[in-house]
Order: C-alpha cells, then sequence, then structure tokens
C-alpha cells in the first residue's frame, strides 16, 4: 500500500491530539507497553491453568513475558512527558501552557466516559453471568469511579483489576502542575540534576517505607523521569533552537536496552528501571532506525488505542479464557502450539471488541468540544425529529 493510500485510514484511526503534533513515535512505545501488558496477563493466565513443560528457547520468552506488567511503568513514563511538555514548554521555550481549568477539564472529558462506561459494563457482567450480588459489588464500583478503591479497601478494584494504575495516573494528574514548576529553574543542569536527584529519592523512600506501587507515592520516578524525558524532547523536536541529534548509538542502546528491561530481574528495579525506560524513550526520539520501526503505522495506531485495549483486555481474556477451558479436546498439548492457539483466540477477540470502542467511544472523547458538541446534538434533535413528522404529515 503506498503512503498516499494509507493516509486516510491512518488519519481516521490514528491518535487525536490538542496541545501539539501528533507523535508516531510515542504511540509506538505504547504499542510495546500494551503489548507487554497483554502478554503478561496471557502468560499468567497460561501458567495457572496449565503444567507443561517449557523448552529452550521459548523459556526467555516465558521470562520475558513474566516481567510484562512492566508495560504499566512505562505507561507512566509516557504519561509524565506528555502532561509535562506544554509546561516544560512554557517555561523553557516561552510557549502557551493551557489554563489550568482546561488542563483539568480536558483529562475529564478525555477519560472519564470510557472509563465509566467500562466500569459499569463490567460490573454488570459479573452480575448477570457470575450471579454476583449487585448489593456488595455497589461500593466497589463507586470507589473505582472515584478513583479511590485502593485509598477505602487496601486492594486493587475488583471491578477491573487493572484500574489501580488508572488510579495512580490520576493522582499524577492532580500533581502534575505542581510537579512541572521544575521546569522554572533556568539552568540545564541543575534542573535536570534535581529531577535526578528527585527519581533517586522516590525510589530510596518505596524501599524504606515499603510504598505500595498501588499508588503514586510508590511509582512517583517513573513520572519523574518522564518529565527528564520531557526536558531532553525540546532539543530533540527543536523548540529549544537546537539540531536533532540522529546517532545509531541510540538504536544500540534501544537494541540492547529492550531485552534488559523485560528480562533483568527485580532487584533494585525501583532505581534502575526508570533509568532504563528513560534512556529506552530517548532513543525512540534520537536513534536512525529505532523511531523509523516506531512509526510504523500497524503500531502507532494499534498504540494509540492503548487506553480502550488496557481497559477491556482483562475482562475480554477471562471470558475467552472460559470458553477454552470449556472445550479443552480442541485444544493441542504441545505448549508452544497450545500457547499460540490461546494467544491468537484472546487476542482476535480483543482486537474484535476494542477496535469499535476506540472509533466510537475513546476516539470521539479527544475532542475537547465533545461535551458541547452533544449538547448541541441533543438540542436539536427533538426539533429534527418534529419537523420529520410533520413532513410525513
Amino acid at each position: 500500500m503506498s503512503a498516499r493510500r494509507a493516509v486516510p485510514w491512518i488519519d481516521h484511526l490514528r491518535r487525536r491530539t490538542t496541545t501539539g503534533p501528533w507523535l508516531p513515535e510515542i504511540d509506538g512505545l505504547r504499542f510495546i507497553a500494551i503489548l507487554a501488558v497483554l502478554l503478561f496477563h496471557l502468560q499468567g493466565q497460561f501458567d495457572h491453568r496449565y503444567s507443561l513443560a517449557i523448552h529452550s528457547p521459548f523459556a526467555l520468552a516465558v521470562r520475558a513475558f513474566g516481567f510484562g506488567n512492566r508495560g504499566v511503568q512505562l505507561f507512566f513514563v509516557i504519561s509524565g512527558f506528555i502532561l509535562a511538555l506544554p509546561f516544560a514548554r512554557r517555561h523553557l521555550s516561552a510557549a502557551q501552557a493551557p489554563p489550568l481549568r482546561r488542563y483539568y477539564l480536558r483529562r475529564l472529558t478525555r477519560l472519564e466516559l470510557p472509563y465509566m462506561l467500562n466500569l459499569i459494563l463490567v460490573a454488570a457482567g459479573a452480575v448477570v453471568i457470575d450471579h454476583s450480588s449487585g448489593v456488595a459489588l455497589l461500593p466497589h464500583l463507586l470507589a473505582s469511579m472515584a478513583y479511590l478503591h485502593y485509598a477505602i479497601f487496601h486492594s486493587g478494584s475488583n471491578i477491573n483489576s487493572v484500574a489501580w494504575s488508572l488510579e495512580v495516573e490520576v493522582q499524577f494528574y492532580l500533581v502534575a502542575p505542581v510537579l512541572a514548576t521544575v521546569f522554572a529553574l533556568r539552568r540545564t543542569a541543575l534542573r535536570r540534576a534535581a529531577l535526578a536527584a528527585a527519581m533517586l529519592l522516590a525510589a530510596l523512600l518505596q524501599f524504606e517505607l515499603k510504598l505500595s506501587q498501588f499508588t503514586l507515592a510508590g511509582d512517583l520516578q517513573y513520572f519523574l523521569a518522564g518529565l527528564l524525558l520531557a526536558d531532553f524532547s525540546l532539543i530533540y523536536d527543536g523548540t529549544s533552537g537546537s539540531r536533532k541529534s540522529r546517532r545509531f548509538v541510540w538504536d544500540i542502546i534501544s537494541f540492547a536496552g529492550w531485552p534488559a528491561f523485560f528480562l533483568l530481574g527485580d532487584s533494585l528495579s525501583a532505581v534502575w528501571l526508570p533509568v532504563l525506560a528513560l534512556l529506552l524513550c530517548l532513543a525512540a526520539m534520537r536513534g536512525e532506525w529505532t523511531p523509523r520501526l516506531l512509526r510504523k503505522p500497524a503500531l502507532a495506531i494499534v498504540g494509540g488505542m492503548c487506553y480502550t485495549i488496557y481497559l477491556w483486555h482483562a475482562p475480554v481474556l477471562t471470558v475467552v479464557d472460559r470458553a477454552l477451558r470449556a472445550h479443552p479436546a480442541l485444544l493441542p498439548g504441545n505448549y508452544l502450539a497450545l500457547y499460540l492457539v490461546e494467544a491468537l483466540a484472546k487476542f482476535t477477540a480483543v482486537a474484535a471488541l476494542c477496535l469499535p470502542l476506540f472509533v466510537f467511544v475513546e476516539r470521539p472523547c479527544m475532542d475537547p468540544a465533545w461535551p458541547r458538541k452533544l449538547v448541541s446534538w441533543l438540542r436539536q434533535t427533538p426539533s429534527t425529529a418534529q419537523g420529520l413528522v410533520i413532513d410525513q404529515t
């Protein structure tokens, strides 16, 4: 397919942006993050269900899938970058940052409708399919809708297991403008040293105080890495007047760094993992070949759908897993063949549900004016319907 013919479907499916140009390499990073999370949960279901022998070299892939939950931390770094970038431009490049009222309203209109719809439908499914008690679920539903489930119940949401990370994200959204005041420091070395020191301090406090990763305090170093990435990115995108850097050394970092990101153990990971994530994100921007790969339409488009996929993948995987378990005779006995069959069935179901949900629910919410347009449409609908009745008579 030629580039000219590919543009229309890219434009209809890609992420909409309001505070800057679309960065397909960032959506490529989101693709890596959401794929890692999917493989992590698929592997978890597989390990829980079967006890088949794993042979090399697939054992290495299984280990990487087992660390796929690190995709969530990669999402945190990306969120820190995206939300900090307008504030960094304001302080360092004299660009205009959105007023705080618009900033918070944008977070509300962008995220709430898909999130609330997901929680309500998943809770309804638990009541109808699993015969769960609606009365018992209601407090958990309300707490999850208010992003307070962990604060109230000290556990992840039992409506949607992945909602804990969205609670952490919302906590960061609230304090991001305050954290972004670090960009008021005019001296580059001092500003970056302050962010690096804050990352290290956050990691050490997590160790010392045993802070839960279900809270912002337990993941702060990843968001701070995103702020540091925003600082470095001003050189990358030219807003600071510097030329773009295209060096193969960043591709080498990318080539070596991604296996390390998903294969190294958890020892001191709170310290080194955000640093490695920062380097990998920089490689996605500054490399020669890495950005080209991440900008591939298929990767960037799927990465742009990551919020919808993240919201819905856990319940979809659960439903398909139950369906496969009900027909064990149809499944192969070989580990690799069985894994591929399950992955194909489950990922196909995720794609079949999430593509229309992205197109018809999430993507319209990327338009900041959608509430006003919806109100206007609702006001016009009765008069339009009345006019149609009059014409027919």
